[in-house]
């Protein structure tokens, strides 16, 4: 590199200003006045930044505003300008977006008013409706730099798949969002960008590493975002930021043209797959429907032709049988606990057959991807920041990757063959059980505090299984209900560690997730369930 990474943070940082508005932003005041805040959500409407029908218009799931869009209540373009001033408002109070495109998005939306007044027809089910994305997705003209200071300011000169199917569709892209140095850390922080705040409890992690986008949906900057998930990128940041994300079965979505952080074709056994990240849970499948809709499979050839469109498989009158997760390979913090056990209890009263069931145990599980995501010894990352003279982050240090040696062949041949028994473990455990879902956390605990989320037991085991799971906002913890556990006996070390990072006090107000899986294959039956789990569970 020719110039100090620190050079290039700023001039990427300066970037970013320039790319909103001088009347879309905050005064140095009112930052000032609210730096340590916790719940940044109401500060979008006290920023004044937004009218009265854009705070209106934001504050819809994207099914909502898909159909507002289509009725000829709100245009494309005053849809598209209020996402916009949210997104920029909420870069400002919670540094959330990478590339921010909000004048090509009102440009965009200004074409599709005009399809829309000449045809009176939407272009597709997503007419109107801004998204986001995570920076590891290409978008024409814009960088993806995936965090690393050595691909900044080189532009991309294509747009994944993913992309040209919700533009097909009528979204509209409006920004990208952070993630973290490596990709591979349950947080968004970077030596480009820097580190994403949560926009509910400001103090603690916003989790990753769709970080940036877990924060952007919860702050109401976008209507609907993608993430990739390749050990819980996707669930972890829903369940640190209190929205719904969905992790689905690898080839269902496609990941064809994405912007890789890692070596170009480097398998390490445990797909990567992108997913929705929104509001509401009729939104995940909103996104899923009108993706596969486009027959993804045409374009992408690792996408499965019609086994989504294969659609709901139990009849409609037989409720799902629910195997129930409360604790495996790392001992979860008393308010997830406390909503593993209300959620169960909340469903048997509602009729379902809840019984327990003992998984493969995720520690196992873990020792075995930790190795795998590590095959290379992380090459890729350690040439990039040595060549930008950049440092290590310290979330990257933190969550135990960076050390691990690379694999030989024969080492890599031995762990697929155990993850491959593993596989058949879970199955047979599954049939044994008779049970059609699983209920789980989605961590060991909620949001800790940035930097310090160090395991993924509970979503890496289903990356592994190749298990579709859904993320559900349930209830948030409280230090009166969810005391310090007096009976705690630590399964190890790292069970030890992590419940010493319970400080009710500091957690108070953070969300607690439910984590619902399906078996392979299942998506459009998990989907349609937790469609109707979610109306019993947050009624």
């Amino acid at each position: 590199m020719t110039r100090p990474w620190t050079e290039i943070h700023l001039a990427k940082k300066a970037e970013q200003l320039e790319r909103i508005p001088v009347e879309w932003r905050l005064t140095p005041d009112f930052l000032a006045k609210h730096a340590d805040t916790i719940d940044l959500r109401p500060l979008v409407a006290e920023s004044g930044i937004l009218s009265e029908q854009e705070l209106a218009i934001t504050v819809l799931d994207a099914t909502a505003l898909a159909e507002q869009v289509a009725a000829g209540v709100y245009s494309a373009v005053e849809t598209v300008t209020a996402y916009c001033k949210r997104a920029a408002v909420a870069q400002q109070l919670a540094n959330c977006l990478t590339e921010i495109m909000f004048r090509d998005a009102i440009e965009e939306a200004k074409k599709l008013d005009e399809i829309y007044k000449t045809t009176g027809k939407t272009v597709g089910a997503l007419h109107g409706v801004p998204m986001t994305f995570k920076e590891c997705f290409h978008v024409k003209g814009y960088d993806a730099s995936d965090g690393y200071i050595t691909r900044t300011f080189d532009p991309s000169t294509y747009d994944s798949y993913l992309i040209e199917l919700v533009r097909a569709a009528g979204a509209v892209v409006i920004a990208k969002t952070n993630t973290p140095q490596t990709m591979l850390v349950a947080e968004a922080d970077n030596n480009v960008f820097g580190r994403t705040r949560n926009p509910v409890v400001s103090h603690l992690t916003c989790g990753g590493s769709s970080g940036g986008e877990g924060s952007a949906v919860a702050i109401g900057g976008s209507a609907l975002g993608i993430g990739t998930d390749v050990g819980g990128s996707i669930r972890v940041p829903a369940a640190c930021n209190g929205i719904y994300g969905y992790k689905p079965t690898n080839g269902i979505l496609p990941m064809q043209g994405f912007a890789a952080s890692n070596w170009k074709g480097m398998n390490t056994g445990v797909p990567a797959v992108a997913g929705p990240m929104a509001r509401s849970a009729r939104d995940l499948t909103l996104l899923s429907r009108t993706v596969r809709s486009l027959q993804p499979w045409k374009g992408d050839p690792a996408v499965i032709p019609r086994i989504f469109e294969q659609g709901i498989t139990r009849p409609a009158d037989k409720k799902p049988v629910i195997g129930v997760v409360y604790s495996s390979g790392l001992t979860p913090h008393p308010p997830v606990l406390r909503a593993i056990r209300e959620a169960a209890e909340k469903l048997a009263a509602a009729g379902y057959e809840v019984k327990d069931f003992v998984p493969v145990d995720y520690a196992e599980i873990r020792a075995v991807t930790a190795e795998l995501f590590t095959i290379d010894g992380l090459s890729y990352p350690k040439r990039e920041l040595e060549a930008a003279g950049e440092p290590v982050v310290p979330s990257v240090q933190s969550i135990g990757f960076w050390g691990r040696p690379a694999k030989t062949p024969e080492q890599m041949w031995e762990l697929g063959a155990k993850k491959g028994a593993f596989q058949k473990e879970m199955l047979d455990r599954w049939q044994q059980a008779g049970i059609d879902l699983v209920l789980c956390p989605a961590g060991p605990h909620t949001a800790v505090k940035p930097s310090e989320w160090a395991f993924d037991h509970y979503t890496v085991a289903w990356n592994a299984m190749d298990y579709p799971a859904v993320i559900i906002p349930f209830t948030t913890a409280d230090p009166e209900k969810d005391p310090r556990a007096t009976d705690f006996k630590p399964l190890s070390a790292d069970d030890e560690r992590i419940q010493a990072q319970y400080e009710p006090e500091l957690m108070a107000g953070a969300p607690v997730a439910l984590q619902f899986v399906g078996s392979r294959m299942s998506d459009a039956q998990l989907l349609a369930d937790v469609e109707v789990l979610d109306a019993i569970l947050n009624n």
